[in-house]
């Protein structure tokens, strides 16, 4: 094997609980990889290496409207899922207008969000459609 002649991996990957170790090692760092090449929601940071991104930084101001009113969302959703609508998590914003989409069918449902990133003047702005013409969200 090419690794054999480093004094401590020989032996690690010469038994089964080795090479098992090996791989979740190995795995831990490269999983967090897929958040700076795959991801569709940049404030997504479940499995990135925080300390090198600056979105935990950001803050955004997301507006939920139905029928054009201003939606509270204090008296529909749980603390838990506003405050990660303020981080801007996509994902959980269209969970949450299609909730509202499927408890008022017939509705127009339009989220806009718009976030201040760090280091950046102007804030960048997302949405402003009815998502609940969106088949699938």
């Amino acid at each position: 094997m090419l690794l054999d002649n480093v004094p401590h991996l020989g032996p690690l990957l010469s038994t089964w609980r080795g090479r098992l170790i090996a791989i979740v090692v190995v795995s831990q760092l490269l999983i967090p990889l897929t958040y700076y090449t795959t991801r569709r929601d940049p404030h997504d940071e479940r499995f990135a290496w925080r300390m090198f991104s600056p979105m935990r930084m950001a803050t955004c101001t997301p507006e939920l409207r139905v029928d054009g009113k201003r939606f509270d969302l204090t008296g529909e959703f749980h603390e838990a899922w506003i405050e990660t609508a303020k981080r801007g998590r996509f994902v959980v914003l269209e969970a949450m207008a299609a909730r509202l989409c499927k408890k008022q069918p017939n509705t127009e449902v339009t989220l806009k969000l718009e976030c201040k990133y760090l280091g950046r003047q102007e804030p960048e702005r997302y949405g402003g459609f009815n998502l609940c013409e969106i088949p699938e969200i």
